[in-house]
């Protein structure tokens, strides 16, 4: 593996496939490779196998809503590859916690019609809301506007919204009833995970702004029409081995390296797994996915570390697992260079390769990798078969409310697309995503099962836990996710925008590290964003066009409006007493 390439890149995920793709298409004559730790590119939002219900029960991250007008970079790339989407929704189902059920909802004629910021009209008047409840949602609509002006124009910090600000204390800032608060409190988690106590109000605020209020139908969006991989990430790849980049499976990168002054990479240690090296499979208890032990035994998928319990039992050797405390060149690990590096991993992932001495650790933002690891949080996934179909062919994306429900939100992946692809053709298949926190770890895997099933039949009324014929579950660990916003909330570095390390050539890409700091279309954006900062060091007037995330004129007004809204604590006391 001694050998020297061009540019490597650290990471199969959609980041670095991305980087990878636009590198080689504007410059074939770059010799590149990507080294990914698990046996299959997508990162943890990619399919894996649940080895525990079968070789062909495959499993991913769920709910990937792509926004029409928010994702433009996303689909520009699915259309360049040839991915599979779903047809066109328009709109999204939350159940709060007094059991009502709204229709967030944008018609086409209202989309075409009505200027953004209108679009926020045009949804918060479908909710079963009182229009008091729902004049401070159209409050929040422009406030949330005011700091997405903020965040597109650069700023570090809206004046009148700080970084430490949660998005639930930004609600009682503008003096927000508690109906309009609860379907917050439904929809941001549904949404974007975590609970609005725990989301930085700014960032948390340019969200709801892009999904509610900015762009032109930007609630309509698709999803994948098959599974993640199938639909997508699997033609990827055939696209990157066609044009001539080479992907190693079951690699690691132990280590990175730099000259004295740390402004350059030297060189990564790298070790390859799998059945070629002599490593053993075994089946993950936590999520059933397929990975290789070597020197340690880490899930590749979930993140769980189960290195002690399998020295316990002999299938890791204590001498063998001696090596993690030596240095990568004493474990049979093999130096790689390169021209340029990008890791396109978790900050905190990153921080794992750096060594205790290097020069490195003087960069600030290299500093910053170190410190993100107090942003983690913790998920739950499951992807639910019934023996026959329990959904009335609902094609849309639910939303419930966390501490009514036990999971965040569901969808019916059968009715999105079909059984073909999960070998399922006679009943449905419903995922969960769970936010659950400490609850994780104050649940058996069996009561959460227990729960998801209980609650999907408040959701679906023909979905009888007796019609469950298995349920993949996975708790997700810290390791291996990372919450972006709660460095703004602990007053931590902002990783956004941030592809540039201070070396020379070593540039950081990732969902985390985009524009949006969010999902999908933010990983292929700082994916775009690092390949033109890399052309622009090697010379030459070479591009890739970046979507940007502008704002029209009448948003550009809501963001003034808001402003004052702002100023005005959020409508005026005589205003609220007026409209009650």
């Amino acid at each position: 593996m001694n050998q020297e390439y061009d540019v490597v890149i650290v990471g199969a995920g959609l980041a670095g496939l991305t980087s990878a793709y636009y590198l080689k298409k504007i410059k074939p004559s770059l010799k590149i490779v990507i080294l990914e730790r698990s046996g299959s590119a997508g990162g943890l939002t990619g399919n894996w196998i649940d080895h525990r219900l079968g070789p062909k029960k495959k499993f991913q991250m769920p709910m990937h809503m792509i926004f029409v007008e928010k994702y433009k970079n996303l689909l520009k790339l699915v259309s360049e590859i040839g991915g599979i989407l779903s047809p066109l929704y328009t709109g999204y189902r939350i159940i709060t916690s007094d059991g009502k059920r709204h229709r967030m909802e944008m018609d086409d004629w209202a989309a075409k019609i009505l200027p953004p910021p209108l679009h926020a009209t045009g949804m918060i008047s479908k909710l079963d809301l009182s229009l008091l409840a729902k004049w401070d949602l159209f409050k929040l609509a422009l406030a949330s506007c005011y700091c997405y002006r903020e965040l597109v124009r650069g700023a570090a910090e809206p004046k009148l919204v700080p970084n430490t600000l949660s998005f639930e204390s930004f609600q009682l800032l503008l003096n927000m009833g508690p109906r309009a608060r609860d379907f917050i409190e439904t929809a941001t988690p549904s949404i974007y995970n975590p609970h609005p106590w725990y989301v930085s109000a700014p960032r948390m605020a340019a969200v709801a702004a892009g999904t509610m209020a900015v762009n032109r139908g930007s609630l309509h969006h698709h999803v994948f029409g098959k599974n993640y991989n199938s639909a997508f990430i699997d033609r990827f790849v055939e696209k990157l081995v066609a044009m001539g980049i080479e992907i190693r499976y079951w690699t690691e990168v132990r280590r990175i390296d730099s000259n004295a002054h740390g402004n350059q990479i030297d060189q990564i240690w790298c070790r390859s797994y799998g059945t070629e090296s002599g490593g053993k499979r075994y089946v993950c208890d936590n999520c059933g996915a397929e990975n290789y032990s070597l020197d340690r035994a880490f899930c590749t998928r979930c993140g769980l570390n189960t290195t002690l319990d399998q020295i316990r039992q002999g299938q890791i050797h204590q001498s063998t697992s001696r090596e993690l405390w030596n240095q990568p060149e004493e474990t049979g690990c093999q130096p790689l260079k390169c021209r340029w590096l990008i890791t396109a991993m978790y900050p905190h992932m990153i921080a794992k390769l750096i060594p205790d001495h290097s020069p490195l650790r003087r960069l600030p933002v290299v500093k910053s990798f170190f410190s993100s690891r107090g942003n983690q949080t913790q998920l739950s996934i499951g992807r639910v078969y019934y023996k026959k179909h329990v959904t009335n062919g609902e094609q849309f994306i639910t939303g419930t409310h966390n501490p009514t429900f036990c999971f965040n939100g569901c969808q019916s992946v059968y009715n999105n697309f079909g059984g073909e692809d999960l070998d399922h053709h006679y009943g449905d298949v419903i995922d969960v995503l769970l936010d659950v926190g400490v609850i994780q770890e104050a649940h058996l895997r069996e009561e959460m099962i227990e729960k998801i099933v209980k609650d999907l039949q408040r959701v679906y009324p023909n979905a009888d836990p007796s019609l469950v014929e298995s349920v993949s579950f996975a708790k997700i660990q810290s390791d291996v996710l990372y919450l972006t916003e709660q460095p703004a909330i602990t007053n931590l570095h902002r990783f956004f925008n941030t592809h540039q390390t201070g070396t020379s050539n070593w540039f950081v890409a990732g969902c985390h590290s985009g524009q949006i700091g969010i999902g999908m279309e933010s990983a292929v954006e700082s994916g775009m964003s690092t390949v033109n900062q890399i052309l622009e060091k090697m010379g030459g007037t070479d591009r890739i066009p970046v979507e940007s995330y502008a704002m029209g004129v009448g948003s550009r007004i809501a963001a003034m409006v808001g402003a004052g809204l702002l100023r005005w604590k959020g409508g005026g006391r005589s205003f609220r007493r007026l409209a009650s």
